[in-house]
């Protein structure tokens, strides 16, 4: 089978194409505007160990509707599964194909499909943002399955508003898991960095998320800050204990997990590592002893940085709504659950004093992943690719598509009139009024 596997944002879609290949498929990986550490090459230590072929859809972010429609259509004609995400759905719905899986990304799934005008009679210039966001909605409903984890409402219901009427099934590979042995052997500056800091000190914790807590709205924050105060209590009440923390530089509030840092007494103990290929990362997280999740509002269940974590086999710290889980009956594997700086500082002291509890829990945790994260999506979609499907968007996504191409046509014109009238207050009141 020919299978199309549409961008590579936070990595999650090249260990999929992976998969298939090795599965003896004939896939293509299209990389959309992705930065470096998000290209296949980040997560292999020789390119040559890739067995899928990598193409490109010339875009900038956001801008489905400047890559010309002919273009689209000459790029996906051939091919008889799809795998995306980012604007794939989009990308998708503009030549009226249909999406089988889609592994969304974050503000893919919870904002691009949703997007309205700030003002009443919204400005010309909007009407291509307002016809992608229509796309990549009915792209969404369209979809026939989205791999995702059960993580939280907040998520669950921005499902229930795209009105998709795809199956959750569980997620895609965050990592291609063969491969992880052949990460051993690498070595760079940050990875030496690391190494050094592991040297001198007794714990080692990695947070290899972004810093995002205090510009983040309070559903998506990281909780960098509840973490870094939870190190803090602890080495207040262990000081003999040589505690290295690693950190990334990369998120809108690094400065501020920085200043942070400062106020806390933690400088001497943290290294900053620049943005780097996963690979590196993997092999960072291989020499930690505690990998770090995020902690705050909303509960996660798996997503791609305990994923990451989990997959390197040392403990996980990072805080999941056991109650939430069981409810949604998801299995509860083995981690340091924990959400205040009490609750942090408190599982340190445990792993301090029981490494050989964690070590077997990193154990069990890595075997549940590797169930949960490979055999079953390897189930999965070798049923969903022996399935008779419709490759193209409903008859209602098509109108609706239509529906708001004619209203894009009837904004620009109203815009074109009211900026040749010579009222000035008529173009203030209808241009510069908010909605």
């Amino acid at each position: 089978m020919k299978v199309a596997c549409i961008g590579n944002m936070n990595n999650i879609i090249s260990p999929t194409a992976q998969y298939l290949a090795k599965m003896g498929h004939e896939v293509d990986l299209f990389l959309l505007y992705e930065y470096d550490h998000f290209e296949p090459k980040a997560d292999y230590v020789d390119s040559n160990d890739m067995a899928f072929n990598i193409k490109k859809i010339d875009m900038a972010f956001a801008e489905v509707m400047q890559v010309p429609k002919k273009e689209l259509q000459k790029a996906f004609e051939s091919y008889d599964f799809f795998v995306g995400t980012d604007y794939a759905p989009a990308l998708l719905a503009r030549i009226n194909k249909r999406l089988d899986y889609f592994a969304w990304a974050g503000t893919d799934l919870f904002d691009w499909p949703f997007y309205t005008s700030n003002y009443m009679l919204p400005h010309s210039w909007e009407c291509d943002k307002a016809l992608t966001a229509k796309l990549q909605l009915e792209g969404i409903r369209n979809c026939r399955y989205l791999p995702m984890s059960l993580n939280n409402d907040f998520i669950l219901n921005v499902v229930k508003k795209t009105g998709t009427k795809a199956k959750i099934i569980s997620p895609i590979p965050f990592i291609y898991y063969p491969y992880l042995p052949k990460i051993d052997s690498l070595s760079s500056p940050s990875i030496n960095k690391v190494e050094e800091l592991k040297n001198r000190t007794d714990i080692l914790l990695v947070q290899q998320g972004r810093q995002w807590w205090k510009t983040a709205p309070i559903k998506l924050s990281k909780g960098n800050d509840v973490f870094l105060k939870g190190v803090a209590s602890f080495i207040k009440q262990r000081p003999e204990v040589k505690v290295g923390i690693v950190l990334f530089e990369y998120g809108a509030d690094v400065q501020a997990s920085k200043d942070l840092i400062h106020e806390l007494g933690l400088t001497d103990s943290v290294i900053w590592i620049p943005t780097i290929l996963r690979k590196e990362l993997l092999k960072i997280l291989k020499l930690g002893d505690i990998g770090i999740g995020q902690f705050g509002e909303e509960s996660w269940y798996l997503y791609c940085s305990n994923a990451e974590i989990i997959a390197s086999e040392v403990a996980y710290l990072g805080y999941r709504d056991d109650k939430y889980c069981h409810e949604k009956k998801c299995e509860i594997y083995p981690m340091m659950n924990a959400n205040t700086e009490d609750e942090i500082a408190a599982s340190l002291l445990d792993f301090k004093d029981k490494p050989a509890k964690y070590k077997n829990q990193s154990k069990e945790a890595f075997m549940w992943l590797k169930k949960y994260n490979e055999e079953r999506f390897l189930e999965n979609i070798k049923k969903a690719m022996n399935e008779n499907k419709k490759n193209k968007l409903s008859l209602s996504s098509r109108l609706s598509i239509k529906k708001r191409i004619v209203t894009n046509a009837f904004i620009k014109i109203a815009n074109k009139l009211i900026l040749l009238t010579k009222s000035k207050w008529l173009k203030q009141a209808i241009l510069e009024r908010p909605a």
